[in-house]
C-alpha cells in the first residue's frame, strides 16, 4: 500500500513537471542589429590637367637689321601654343614696353618670333655700342621747361629736326663799299624779321635723360637731356651755334632717319665754321732791340 502511494505521488510529481515545462513562456528573441549597408559613391573620371597653353607673343613685321631701334612699326602680336611650366613662356615677348624702343642685337626675319635676348634695352650699356653706327657720336641736347613737351610726345629711336632762331638782318656793310659780310644776328625785337631755319634734320634719339631731380610736373629750369646720334660735321656746326645763338629742337618731318643731316644747307653753309685761313693774317714786324 505504501508503495502504491509513493508511486502515485512520482506520477504526479512528473505531470506537474511536464505541465510546468509546456507551459514555462519562451525568450523573447533579440533583435540583430540592423547592418547599413556602404553607400557607393560614383567616382567621377579625372580630368586631364591641361599640358598646354596660349600666350601672346611678339613678331617681326618685317625684316630688322641689327642696331635698328624698335618701333611699332617693326613688330606685331600673335598668339601661339606652348608646353606649361617650359622656356618658351619667358625667352618671348608678351608686353610692347619690352619691346618698344628697344634695339636689335642681331638680323631678325620677317614674321620670326622676337625673343628677349635678341634685343637690347636703352638703359643698358649694350644698347648705346649697338644704336651709335660707326663714325657717330652721342650728342646732348638740353632742352628747357618750354621744350617738355618733346619729352612727353618723344621716346627712342624717333626723329627730330634741329633749326635755328635768329634775325632775317644777314647782310652788313662794312667800312670797305663793295665789300659786304655775312652776319648771323640774335633774333631782333622786330618778331617780324625773326626766322627759323633747319640745319640738322632727321636725326635719331638715342635716349632721353630726364635725371634724378627732375619731377613730373617739369617745374626746373632744366627739363631733360636729348641723347642724339650726329656725325662729326654735324657736331661742330650745331656746337658751334650754339655758342651765341638760339637752337630748337622739333619733331623731325622726315619718317627715315637721315645719315647726312646737313642736306637741306648750301654747301658754303656745311662748311662753316670750317677754314683753311691763317688765324693771323697780317705780319707784325718785330723790333729787335739792340745793345750799344
Amino acid at each position: 500500500m505504501k508503495q502504491k502511494k509513493i508511486i502515485i505521488l512520482y506520477i504526479l510529481m512528473l505531470v506537474v513537471g511536464l505541465a510546468l515545462l509546456f507551459t514555462k513562456s519562451s525568450p523573447e528573441p533579440v533583435a540583430e542589429p540592423i547592418v547599413q549597408q556602404p553607400v557607393q559613391v560614383k567616382e567621377e573620371p579625372k580630368k586631364e590637367e591641361p599640358k598646354t597653353e596660349i600666350i601672346t607673343v611678339a613678331a617681326a613685321k618685317r625684316s630688322i637689321s641689327k642696331s635698328n631701334i624698335l618701333t611699332k612699326d617693326d613688330y606685331y602680336f600673335k598668339s601661339i601654343e606652348v608646353k606649361i611650366g617650359s622656356n618658351d613662356k619667358s625667352k618671348y615677348i608678351s608686353d610692347a614696353t619690352e619691346i618698344d624702343s628697344y634695339v636689335a642685337k642681331n638680323n631678325i626675319a620677317k614674321d620670326a618670333f622676337i625673343e628677349s635676348s635678341f634685343i637690347a634695352s636703352p638703359n643698358s650699356e649694350e644698347y648705346l655700342l649697338l644704336a651709335i653706327k660707326e663714325g657717330n657720336y652721342m650728342f646732348p641736347f638740353k632742352l628747357d621747361q618750354i621744350d617738355s613737351y618733346l619729352v612727353k610726345n618723344l621716346k627712342s629711336g624717333d626723329l627730330v629736326d634741329l633749326y635755328i632762331f635768329y634775325s632775317d638782318d644777314e647782310i652788313t656793310k662794312s667800312n670797305t663799299k663793295n665789300y659786304k659780310e655775312d652776319r648771323l644776328a640774335s633774333p631782333s625785337d622786330n618778331f617780324v624779321k625773326n626766322r627759323i631755319k633747319p640745319i640738322i634734320v632727321g636725326k635719331k634719339i638715342l635716349y632721353i635723360d630726364l635725371g634724378s631731380t627732375i619731377d613730373q610736373k617739369f617745374q626746373r629750369k632744366d627739363v631733360a637731356q636729348v641723347q642724339l646720334e650726329l656725325s662729326n660735321q654735324e657736331i661742330k656746326l650745331l656746337r658751334t651755334l650754339m655758342t651765341n645763338s638760339t637752337v630748337m629742337m622739333y619733331p623731325s618731318t622726315y619718317k627715315q632717319n637721315v645719315d647726312d643731316g646737313l642736306r637741306l644747307l648750301s654747301d658754303k653753309e656745311k662748311k662753316w665754321p670750317l677754314t683753311d685761313k691763317a688765324i693771323f693774317s697780317k705780319k707784325k714786324q718785330i723790333n729787335l732791340l739792340k745793345g750799344n
